[in-house]
């Protein structure tokens, strides 16, 4: 169980987070959207403790800062080691487990395994800087579930993804939730958010909007105000919801 309470992050007098309190249980799938700047992001990194922060963040009933649980972190913008291929990097997911350069049998296979269900076989001898940028998110989440993770944290993991591989990395996502995961994300496609997770949180402004089970969140007249009312919400005749932005969106 991750508790959050009365959780802010400050610069100078402006609230990035404010006065946030929520419980995150084990093994579930919650989604943070909300506009560009409403804190979704800094709310990830002060939950790797990367943040300072005023309040209180427990994983277990251990304060984050002090914990060394299990946890895979998948940035938008990840730091990209030169001379590394792409075999080379998932690996590092293992090291925590193995140690890097000693890894087990099991290991390698089981890292063999997640590039095959990636689609990075074939690119497995090539340098990461090579890559494109729907090649190195594809990456970037083969490590994270080589970690074989108690929690996985996830800033927009399908922004550089075509809608194929959007749907098979969100499946496999999926997959590690269902053998007891925590897994949280930011996602701008709020359609796809709703697909994949059971609970949704609107963020504006460095606060908690709404927080809430998908299917009532999405239909909320909190996240339409937290867009400025500028998006439309339709049911498909299987009675999936679909978000889009109205033709006369507002410019921010």
């Amino acid at each position: 169980m991750i508790k959050i309470n009365n959780l802010s992050v400050r610069y100078g007098d402006f609230y990035a987070l404010n006065h946030i309190t929520l419980e995150i249980p084990r093994g579930t799938w919650t989604c943070l959207v909300g506009p560009n700047g409403a804190g979704k992001t800094t709310f990830l990194k002060t939950l790797l403790g990367n943040k300072a922060y005023d309040g209180s963040i427990t994983i277990d009933g251990h304060e984050v800062y002090k914990n060394l649980r299990n946890v895979a972190f998948v940035p938008q913008r990840p730091e990209i080691p030169a001379g590394m291929d792409v075999a080379e990097y998932v690996m590092l997911g293992r090291a925590r487990l193995d140690g890097w350069g000693r890894e087990s049998k099991k290991s390698r296979t089981f890292v063999h395994t997640v590039l095959h269900e990636t689609q990075l076989l074939g690119l497995q001898h090539q340098l990461l800087t090579q890559l494109s940028g729907g090649e190195m998110q594809r990456v970037l989440i083969a490590r994270a579930l080589v970690q074989e993770p108690e929690i996985m944290i996830l800033d927009e993991p399908t922004s550089a993804l075509d809608l194929h591989h959007q749907i098979s990395t969100l499946n496999q996502i999926d997959r590690l939730k269902d053998l007891g995961t925590t897994v949280i994300s930011t996602m701008h496609d709020i359609t796809l958010g709703a697909m994949y997770a059971e609970r949704i949180i609107v963020m504006h402004k460095g606060q908690v909007l709404l927080d809430g089970a998908s299917n009532v969140v999405i239909h909320s007249p909190e996240l339409k105000k937290a867009f400025d009312n500028g998006i439309s919400i339709f049911t498909l005749d299987s009675g999936r919801p679909v978000i889009v932005a109205s033709r006369e969106f507002p410019a921010r």
